[in-house]
């Protein structure tokens, strides 16, 4: 995996658009370069850019959302109102572009975030959403957020400590480099459930020692007295029952001795209301005699009410008739006074109608000619609008003969000024306009071509400049490779040779114990000498271990100097080499831009190549001709909406004599509005009027007809209603009627008397019951005590069960009570069994993997890392350099010094302390680390893009250039792209590209891409 590109808008600090470009141009041929700046100039922000436009996460804050950005201030730049992060790239030789981007709505909050993949190759849209499109990044990587950090970013300062610390210190780093701390705390979580389970157990525990049981005798004890007490009880319970019959059979007979006494009274009460009603049932007697000659009252009564009636609208009609002839009067003269003259009642329609055609028929014409005068004046006031458009030129005035008189100066004024312009028609207008615009489009083609030929000259200018730079240090760089080339032949062979004499020396050191055991006169085993000089005395040597050591470094030194001059030299030829066929290009493309400027030049007629002056002074002239030319289109337009006018305003002048004309004509006739609804007013009322006479004429003789017919009715009851009169000596009809009462009050005296009857049975019926029943419990009763007495001794005796009972339920309670707890106990113990199970695996776990603080399990684990990422770490170093391996210590070193531990094979193998590595060599080891949990992160993705963090500032500088050195070996051989993120200076002078962030102020920084 290799990131292609970056780009962002608004980020932290960094505000505005940036774009930084790891395919092609400086960043792609360099492979390694630095990203420097001072601190908080925001060299991390671009590390945040990546992550953030793939897992929308950045390493300081962690997830992204709209409260980080509102409420913590992160991601968008200050007073910024949108951001976006964009990173390109290349998986499996396929180009992906991962997309993130917020921004603010017109009510300044944040809209939702936008995200999404694209396949750059086909532009597809490969997925997107906020929870979609960091999974889809992680599918196609093949790293999830933390491998990815881990596995692109190496810290390598925090190797370097990690290193030379002892063992806890050292798990505790790898554990915050690793990311790992699960395992710490799965053993702190391992120790408080065994806490926790303890801690249960003991309440338990505590809660069955709260259980209190009955002894089993006085359990013994309460069952029998329970016993005793409930056939006590049941003697009780009889006793009682006895007593309370006797008491309820006084009782019943109290109560019906009441209820006796009570309908005594009542009896009496009957009496009085029987008394009381004889009054009513005399008249209800009389209604029974009479009744029978309601209905021929009730029919004299109804002809009389209709002989009343028919007279009054008789009277009514009569009146009604008079006004009706008023009526017609009237109108006779209202329309006489509309007509002008008197007319009959038999023409009375017909002339209306013929004054309402003439008077119509001229009204018609009249609006007729209104309505052609209202359209010319509509006409001419859009056109006025036109003309009118940018200056008033013509007034409007609603006399036709008055405006007709504005029109003819303006006319003149335009006629005038076309003269001058010597253009006759829209045709000329028409090429005159097309020259005008072709010349301007050929001067803008000339300014760009000028411009690009310019850029291109003051390009070529500086490559030639950068071109003369680099072959000076090409030049420079192969005279320095070849001095260092013949003074490491010189210290090669002087290290050679030192070598030998120490491997000498120390090989005579080593033969000590033989020396002791020669005796002179008899053969040494070795050489068979008789003599042995040395015997006794040592030999004497010259130590050069120091100056070995010495040397070796020089000559390191001088060999990592060899590789990065030639490293600068390749480079340097790269840089000639591309800067060469640069100003070949720029010098083909100048040529045409050339013929071009000179071509166009030829065709504006100016004599040499033109400057942007001369340019300008000649566009604003064809400017200015081209303003004469609208000027003069307009200047037609406007003569043309004249003549339209001018013919307009003739006809409206015309069409407004012919209006007044037909209005005084109507005028004469009649002089007012709305004609027609009169007339038709005129002639409904009239014909109302008519049928009024006609239907009134017909209700009086219906009404007579109607009188006469209810008078004989009327007359024929009123001698039947005399002779039953007469025959049953009532004095009229009056008094007849009011022997009748109507059914409801008949009915109410009917149902009185009925409920008379109905008190008198009832009464009866309840003095008999009363009396049986007081017999009867007579014979029931055996006691002679009084009821009082009953009750008294009854209460006593209810008392006495009710102590008893409350005994009983005590025995009951506690009982039940000692029931419970033993249930309670049991469970408890069910319970505390369960709760000693789990305690006892959760004891087991912290004896394996828990402690308080977690260390136990994290060690453990961690112990389990280093030894994979020193796999790792060895692959990386015999890349680097061939003489060191890493080792964990074995427990009896770690009981000593528990630092780790390296074999140099440079020295048959040796074992010794990490601590013992001069600078530049634990920095070696420290990157190797670093690069070792890259591997381990990335898994079985290849990694094509390295950031290394931190680790430089406290390199001294020989250790710096030869950590350099590294890193050039390492990106030529691996063809990776390496940034180093620092502000160390001396990095500036070992790698010249660089991505240099520059804090600008107010919180702002700027990017430079420098090579």
């Amino acid at each position: 995996m290799k990131i292609s590109k970056i780009s962002f808008k608004n980020i932290h600090s960094l505000r505005g658009e940036h774009h930084i470009d790891f395919s092609s141009g400086p960043l792609a041929k360099s492979g390694l370069f630095a990203i420097t700046g001072a601190t908080g100039s925001g060299k991390s922000t671009l590390l945040d850019v990546i992550t953030l436009a793939l897992y929308n996460r950045v390493p300081r804050i962690g997830s992204i959302s709209k409260s980080v950005i509102e409420d913590e201030g992160g991601i968008m730049t200050r007073n910024a109102t949108d951001c976006y992060a964009e990173v390109e790239y290349i998986v499996n030789q396929k180009t992906y572009r991962s997309h993130w981007s917020i921004e603010r709505n017109r009510n300044n909050n944040l809209n939702d975030r936008k995200q999404e993949i694209i396949d750059v190759a086909t532009g597809a849209i490969l997925e997107s959403g906020k929870s979609a499109v960091p999974v889809k990044n992680e599918e196609l990587i093949g790293l999830s957020y933390d491998q990815f950090v881990k596995a692109m970013v190496l810290s390598q300062g925090q190797f370097s400590k990690l290193l030379q610390a002892k063992r806890d210190e050292r798990n505790k780093l790898l554990e915050d480099i690793t990311g790992a701390k699960d395992y710490r705390s799965i053993g702190i979580a391992v120790f408080r459930k065994f806490r926790a389970a303890f801690d249960s157990c003991s309440k338990q525990e505590t809660r069955l020692e709260e259980v209190e049981l009955l002894p089993e005798a006085e359990k013994k004890e309460l069952i029998a007295q329970e016993v005793a007490l409930n056939q006590s009880k049941l003697t009780q319970k009889k006793a009682l029952d006895v007593l309370k019959v006797e008491i309820e059979n006084q009782k019943g007979i109290l109560k019906n001795q009441t209820i006796l006494n009570a309908n005594e009274t009542q009896q009496k009460e009957l009496a009085q209301t029987i008394e009381n009603f004889k009054k009513e049932e005399i008249i209800l007697k009389n209604h029974s005699k009479y009744v029978g000659h309601s209905q021929l009252i009730s029919n004299f009564e109804q002809k009389e009410k209709a002989f009343k009636e028919h007279t009054g609208e008789l009277a009514q009609e009569q009146v009604k008739e008079t006004n009706i002839l008023k009526e017609k009067n009237g109108l006779l003269a209202d329309a006489s006074l509309l007509l002008k003259k008197k007319i009959d009642a038999e023409d009375f329609a017909s002339n209306l109608t013929d004054f309402n055609k003439a008077v119509t028929a001229l009204k018609k014409e009249e609006d007729l000619a209104k309505a052609e005068a209202k359209l010319h004046e509509d006409t001419i006031k859009k056109l006025l609008l036109d003309i009118n458009k940018d200056a008033e030129r013509i007034r409007f005035y609603p006399q036709p003969a008055i405006f007709i008189e504005g029109i003819q100066p303006v006319q003149e004024k335009i006629d005038n000024f076309l003269k001058t312009t010597q253009i006759n028609s829209d045709d000329e207008l028409a090429e005159r306009e097309v020259n005008l615009r072709e010349k301007l489009q050929l001067i803008h083609s000339v300014k760009i071509a000028l411009t690009q030929y310019n850029s291109d000259l003051k390009n070529k200018h500086s490559k030639t400049t950068e071109l003369n730079a680099s072959e000076t240090l090409v030049e420079k760089h192969t005279t320095q490779l070849k001095v260092l080339e013949e003074d490491l032949k010189l210290l090669e062979v002087e290290v050679d040779t030192l070598i030998k004499e120490e491997e000498m020396r120390k090989k005579h050191q080593s033969l000590e114990a033989h020396r002791n055991t020669l005796v002179d006169g008899e053969a040494c085993p070795l050489c068979g000498a008789l003599d042995h000089p040395f015997a006794i005395e040592n030999p004497v040597f010259d130590a050069k271990e120091a100056v070995l050591k010495s040397k070796t470094e020089l000559l390191n030194t001088k060999r990592a100097l060899k590789t990065a001059t030639q490293t600068n030299l390749e480079n340097e030829q790269k840089k000639s080499k591309t800067l060469k066929q640069d100003l070949l290009i720029i010098k083909e493309a100048i040529a045409p831009q050339l013929v071009d400027i000179e071509k166009f030049s030829k065709i504006l007629r100016i004599e040499s190549i033109p400057d942007h002056e001369t340019l300008q002074t000649l566009e604003n002239e064809v400017l200015k001709a081209s303003q004469l030319v609208e000027q003069i289109k307009k200047a037609f337009h406007l003569r043309n909406l004249l003549e339209n006018l001018s013919h307009t305003a003739k006809q409206w002048h015309t069409s407004s004599d012919l209006t007044t004309e037909k209005e005084t004509k109507r005028k004469h006739l009649y002089d007012g509005d709305a004609v027609d609804s009169k007339v038709h007013s005129l002639i409904s009322k009239w014909a109302a009027n008519i049928e009024n006479i006609k239907n009134n004429q017909q209700a009086i003789a219906s009404l007579k007809t109607k009188l006469a017919i209810i008078a004989k009715e009327k007359e024929d009851f009123e001698t039947q209603l005399r002779e039953i009169l007469k025959k049953e000596s009532v004095e009229s009809i009056p008094h007849l009627k009011a022997f009748i009462l109507s059914e409801t009050d008949a009915e109410q005296i009917r149902q009185k008397k009925k409920a008379i009857e109905l008190r008198q049975e009832r009464l009866q019926t309840e003095k008999d019951t009363a009396q049986k029943e007081i017999e009867a419990f007579k014979k029931l009763i055996t006691s002679d005590e009084p009821l009082a007495a009953l009750e008294v001794n009854y209460a006593k005796m209810d008392e006495a069960f009710g102590s008893l009972n409350q005994q009983i339920g005590i025995i009951k309670k506690t009982l039940e009570t000692d029931a419970n707890a033993k249930e309670k106990q049991q469970a408890l113990l069910e319970k505390l069994k369960e709760l000693k199970k789990e305690e006892a695996l959760w004891k087991t776990m912290n004896g394996l993997i828990g402690d308080a603080a977690g260390k136990r399990f994290s060690n453990f684990v961690q112990d389990l890392t280093l030894e994979q990422l020193i796999g790792y770490a060895n692959l990386r170093l015999k890349d680097m350099n061939d003489r060191y391996l890493l080792d964990i210590p074995t427990a009896d070193e770690a009981d000593k010094n528990d630092s780790l531990k390296v074999f140099d094979s440079h020295q048959g193998d040796a074992r010794r302390s990490i601590n013992t590595l001069s600078g530049g060599e634990t920095f070696m080891v420290s990157l190797a680390m670093a690069f070792a949990l890259s591997d381990l992160a990335a898994k079985n993705v290849k990694i094509e893009s390295i950031f290394i963090d931190e680790g430089f500032g406290t390199l001294d500088p020989e250790t710096l250039n030869q950590a350099i050195t590294i890193l050039e070996k390492m990106q030529n051989e691996g063809d990776k792209s390496i940034g180093v993120i620092s502000h160390v200076e001396a990095l500036k002078d070992r790698i010249t590209t660089q991505i240099r962030l520059e804090k600008m102020g107010s919180g702002y920084s700027r990017i430079e891409i420098v090579n």
